[in-house]
C-alpha cells in the first residue's frame, strides 16, 4: 500500500516585521514597526537596569559598564546640544525660524503699528531684526554652558534622566545651566545688540515717533526681552532634540553612541 504523502502545508517563517529587531549601527537600513524599534534611551535605561559592568557570557551589552552607558547618554545629549545651537546661531536661525523669532517687545509693537501710517514701519522693522542677529550671536556661549552642564553630569543624573519623563534632559539642563546661560547670554546679548546696531536702530525708531502728536510713551528693554526670549527659543529646540534622540536611533552619530547603543 503506498503511503500517502503529508499534504499538510509547511510552517511560514514569521515574516521579518514582525520578529524583534535588535537596536541597529547608522549605516544599516531596516524597515520595521514603530513598537518593534528601540529608542536610543530606552535602551540605555534596559543596560543599565540589566547588569551592565558584570562580565561573562550575557553578550556585548553585558560588557559595558554603567560609565559607559551614562558617557553614551551624554555623547547623545552633547551632539544634541551643538546641533541646536548651531542651527540657532546660523545665520537667520532665530529671524526665519517660527518658533524662535524673537518679536519686538509688546511696548514697540504698538509704537510701530502708530508709525505704519506714516510709512515709518520698516524702523521697527529693522530693530526686530538686529534684535534677532543679537540671540543669534549668543549662541556659542549658550553651546559652551550646555556642554559644561552635560560633561559634569553624574550617573545618578543619567539614571534620573533616563528613568525620567521625556523632557528629563531639558528639565537637567535648564535646572543646571538655565540660570548660568542667561547670565552668560545678558551681557553677551546687550554686547550684541550694540555691535549689530539695534540700540541704534531703537534709538532711531522712538526718535520719529515721539514727534507723533498725542504718542503715548513706550518703554522697553531690548536686552531683558531678547534674553528671555532666546532662552526659550533655545530650550524648546533643546526638548525636540531630546525627544528625536529618544525615539530615533538614526541620532547614533559617534562611534561611542554606536557602541553603547547599537548592541
Amino acid at each position: 500500500m503506498m503511503p500517502v504523502p503529508d499534504c499538510s502545508p509547511e510552517p511560514m517563517e514569521t515574516p521579518a516585521m514582525f520578529r524583534y529587531i535588535a537596536p541597529i549601527l547608522i549605516s544599516a537600513t531596516i524597515v520595521t514597526t514603530p513598537a518593534a524599534a528601540t529608542g536610543l534611551f530606552d535602551k540605555a535605561k534596559n543596560l543599565l537596569q540589566s547588569g551592565t559592568g558584570n562580565s561573562g557570557s550575557g553578550g556585548a551589552s553585558s560588557l559595558l559598564s554603567s560609565a559607559e552607558v551614562s558617557d553614551g547618554l551624554k555623547e547623545a545629549l552633547r551632539v544634541g546640544a551643538e546641533h541646536v545651537t548651531a542651527d540657532l546661531g546660523s545665520t537667520d536661525g532665530f529671524f526665519k525660524d517660527p518658533v524662535a523669532f524673537i518679536p519686538l517687545p509688546d511696548s514697540l509693537k504698538k509704537a510701530r503699528d502708530l508709525m505704519k501710517p506714516l510709512g515709518l514701519s520698516s524702523l521697527g522693522d529693522e530693530v526686530e531684526l538686529r534684535m534677532n542677529r543679537g540671540a543669534e550671536a549668543a549662541m556659542p556661549a549658550a553651546k559652551e554652558v550646555l556642554v559644561n552642564a552635560i560633561s559634569n553630569m553624574t550617573l545618578e543624573d543619567a539614571k534620573g534622566i533616563l528613568n525620567g519623563p521625556n523632557d528629563a534632559a531639558t528639565q537637567y539642563l535648564q535646572r543646571v545651566g538655565g540660570a548660568d546661560i542667561e547670565s552668560r547670554l545678558r551681557p553677551i546679548i546687550d554686547s550684541t545688540l550694540k555691535d549689530v546696531g539695534a540700540f541704534q536702530a531703537l534709538d532711531a525708531m522712538l526718535g520719529k515717533y515721539k514727534n507723533i502728536p498725542f504718542a503715548p510713551d513706550v518703554t522697553a528693554s531690548l536686552t531683558d526681552h531678547a534674553t528671555e526670549a532666546a532662552m526659550g527659543g533655545l530650550f524648546h529646540y533643546i526638548a525636540q532634540e531630546e525627544a528625536a534622540i529618544r525615539e530615533n536611533p538614526a541620532k547614533r552619530t559617534t562611534d561611542l553612541l554606536q557602541k553603547v547603543f547599537a548592541q
